[in-house]
């Protein structure tokens, strides 16, 4: 690229210094001390508070200056770097107004080798998952996420929240925490219009499951108090700074395991908002409207290992050949997202034409990560494959292609039901496929052949709209009046699914569906921690079946006497004792209460 000579600041304006102490050594140190100095004081800004005594401009001898100065000082001297600078002014300017040269791509159509070192070490990551959840149940899995650490940040900035809002007698504890979650994650596949009516008494809507666990006025006063992140210490220019810290946390559990799939999409997610926010999103035509926008990195099954709400445009220092401000926003995101690729050949990644763009398909080319997305005409470099107004009179199935030889992408537009186009950094044309659409004119479905990339894409591109729909169907029911409150239970749901996730990749041939994986956990908080349970006496058989995960855990199994005569859930004989915890009818002289707790 052509070299443009560019003209100092200090050649106009001189050199400034913070200090008097800096710009007198450079006083000192000049090569040409008879020459002329200029000393000028440039006053600060507005805002800038100073100590320092006014003094009168015209009297600046050196017995007068005060020790400092409230801006800056800008010294004019003469330097032996700016004599390539003593040009006229009209030489200036044409020299400035010279534009650096871009390369542009070299299109051909002849077929160019995009291969591209690819690595298979995911595989390896995978297997250590599934060897280190093999021997745990599905509350142990669920707390791989949804551990200690993120439960005592909840503890402590809730407690500080409540001092703060001087409620010195407020505490609350890890396990009411577990509860509360509980209650909301019950609210997710148990669904009532008002939270209150939870523990309402009237026969049509009384929940004794939630009610006997915690008190109305004891959930409702950890959900005022409930907090994500220290009030005096935040970052005002962050907009999520209420909820960063769970965020960072959280993101960290999902990635403690490495990235153990080798497709990765990247997509937008909506989070369903109504209030006022800064970051609040309009999007027409989509399901949500209103609301967060999550970008989100998920595996092609919908795993999500990485996501970041969009509180508009920022600049990142992300380290990329191509200067930031040349990326669209889309190509942003995917450069930020794919920074927790270790080893980006292990991976391929797909993204939809929001983020796609030629200079991001050569970025990740050049970085080893193997990628595939739609695009839009106005990012392709004006590459010259069949215009789309011409390509949508030729029959279903017709492509056009291009390749650039210059930085070995491939741009391919296809007629399926409308016009798409796909660029590629690795993947090829051929084999073709075959695939069904219904013919308008014949009254049937047809054969339309497919290029190869866009069988892959549509393979492994829905890993977040997967994540996302599982979420959405057993979304946090109970609402707040918060901002965040949404993105904190859209969290609590993030970790459910994957969660989930986890447990099928652990135990592929046990059918767990989500509900039932969601039912598990919340039950096992609302009955460990049920002090109701260990208050009342046992009147009757429980129905229902126990969570697996309370029978494994070894703390709180103590029998206990009861007042009248039941059958034993084990042998049937009628006795007077029962598990403390389990609230299980089990006798102790026939070993029933020792097979009780180890049957699987």
């Amino acid at each position: 690229m052509e070299q443009v000579n560019t003209i100092s600041a200090s050649s106009f304006y001189g050199k400034r210094f913070a200090t008097l102490a800096s710009a007198e050594d450079a006083i000192a140190n000049t090569k040409f001390p008879n020459s002329e100095i200029d000393v000028v004081i440039i006053p600060p800004e507005p805002d800038y508070q100073t100590d320092e005594e006014e003094f009168d401009e015209d009297d600046l001898v050196t017995a007068s200056l005060p020790q400092d100065v409230p801006g800056e000082i800008e010294i004019a001297m003469e330097d032996d770097s700016d004599e390539e600078y003593n040009m006229p002014l009209s030489q200036v300017c044409t020299t400035l107004s010279k534009k650096p040269k871009i390369s542009q791509p070299k299109w051909s159509s002849e077929p160019v080798d995009l291969k591209m070192t690819s690595a298979n070490g995911y595989s390896i990551r995978l297997e250590k998952v599934r060897e280190q959840l093999s021997s745990c149940n599905v509350i142990q899995i669920f707390e791989k996420l949804f551990d200690e650490q993120v439960v005592n940040l909840l503890v402590e900035q809730t407690n500080k929240y409540a001092t703060a809002s001087n409620n010195h007698s407020f505490q609350v504890t890890g396990e009411e925490i577990k509860i509360f979650v509980g209650v909301l994650l019950f609210s997710g596949y148990h669904k009532l219009p008002r939270a209150r009516l939870y523990w309402c008494l009237d026969e049509d809507v009384n929940v004794p499951f939630v009610s006997n666990c915690i008190s109305r006025n004891r959930f409702e006063e950890i959900k005022k108090y409930i907090h994500l992140a220290d009030n005096t210490q935040i970052d005002r220019s962050d907009k999520m700074y209420k909820v960063r810290p769970l965020m960072n946390l959280l993101n960290n559990k999902f990635q403690q395991f490495g990235i153990f799939h080798e497709c990765l999409s990247i997509d937008e997610a909506m989070v369903r908002y109504f209030g006022h926010h800064s970051a609040k999103q309009f999007i027409k035509g989509k399901p949500v409207r209103f609301g967060y926008k999550d970008w989100m990195l998920c595996s092609s099954s919908g795993y999500c290992y990485a996501f970041d709400t969009y509180c508009g445009a920022k600049p990142t220092n992300s380290e990329v050949e191509i200067p930031r401000s040349t990326l669209p926003l889309g190509s942003q995101v995917v450069i930020d997202l794919l920074k927790v690729l270790k080893e980006p050949t292990d991976h391929i990644v797909f993204f939809d034409n929001y983020f796609t763009s030629y200079d991001l398909l050569t970025t990740l080319r050049g970085n080893g990560v193997r990628a595939t997305g739609t695009v839009r005409e106005n990012r392709t470099k004006k590459c010259p494959i069949l215009p789309s107004a011409q390509m949508k009179k030729k029959d279903r199935g017709n492509f056009d292609y291009r390749y650039d030889k210059e930085n070995s992408l491939l741009f391919v537009r296809w007629h399926d039901n409308s016009v798409v186009t796909m660029a590629t950094n690795y993947d090829g044309i051929e084999p073709m496929s075959q695939v069904k659409r219904w013919s308008s004119k014949k009254k049937e479905k047809i054969s339309v052949p497919q290029p190869k990339l866009f069988q892959t894409y549509n393979a492994f591109m829905g890993g977040v709209d997967l994540l996302d729909q599982s979420v959405n169907g057993y979304r946090v029911a109970i609402h707040g009046k918060k901002w965040w409150w949404v993105l904190f239970t859209h969290m609590i749901n993030v970790t459910v699914v994957n969660a989930w996730r986890l447990y099928q990749l652990a135990f592929p041939q046990d059918p767990m569906d989500l509900l039932l994986f969601q039912r598990n956990v919340t039950r096992h908080y609302l009955r460990s921690y049920n002090k109701s349970i260990q208050r009342r006496s046992t009147s009757s058989r429980p129905s229902g079946s126990l969570p697996r995960s309370l029978l494994d855990d070894p703390t709180g199994h103590f029998p206990k006497k009861l007042s009248n005569q039941l059958r034993c859930s084990v042998c049937h004989s009628r006795i007077r004792w029962a598990c403390e915890k389990c609230n299980v009818t089990l006798c102790i002289e026939r070993d029933c209460f020792k097979i009780f707790h180890t049957r699987k």
